[in-house]
């Protein structure tokens, strides 16, 4: 509950403009634009890793990408991984999230209100969207001076 807590924290503060680091190969929105205001609340996200936000950051200190995202009916984003870990919580549609577990290739469905944690580094995934249009929030957190915070990648053997 503590890490849920902190990570809440930094995620309104990268939102309300605290942090410093800037992107510059993606574009931002004009704050002035997004409504004040909770984004999503109370959402039950799964898969809390605390070795991958701990292995994002170093000295006190990791970049924070934070996306609204939107996907098209049973439309799918590219396989790809993550230089950190990413919270997804899903607030409108539903999200099937898929990657390999042992040698059998893993899908888990996540609708409105709920959401998972992607560990990053290196594991490689993709989302479905379902049946109708679907919006997710992704807050990625990456090492301090990451380039990308997504790194498209081939299918892992068992979901080709």
């Amino acid at each position: 509950m503590r890490i849920k807590w902190l990570l809440a924290v930094a995620i309104a503060a990268a939102a309300l403009g605290v942090g410093t680091a800037i992107a510059t190969h993606v574009p931002e929105i004009d704050p002035a634009t997004v409504p004040v205001g909770f984004l999503a609340t109370h959402n039950d996200v799964d898969n809390f890793r605390v070795s991958s936000f701990a292995r994002a950051t170093r000295h006190h200190d990791a970049d924070v990408f934070v996306q609204h995202a939107f996907l098209d009916p049973n439309a799918a984003t590219i396989w790809h991984t993550h230089p950190g870990p990413v919270i997804v919580t899903v607030v409108r549609g539903s999200l099937t999230y898929q990657d390999q577990h042992g040698h059998r290739c893993r899908s888990r469905t996540y609708t409105q209100g709920h959401g998972f944690v992607d560990p990053g580094f290196g594991h490689v995934h993709r989302a479905i969207a379902g049946s109708t249009p679907t919006h997710f929030y992704a807050v990625a957190v990456t090492p301090t001076g990451s380039t990308t915070h997504i790194i498209p990648a081939n299918p892992p053997p068992a979901c080709s």
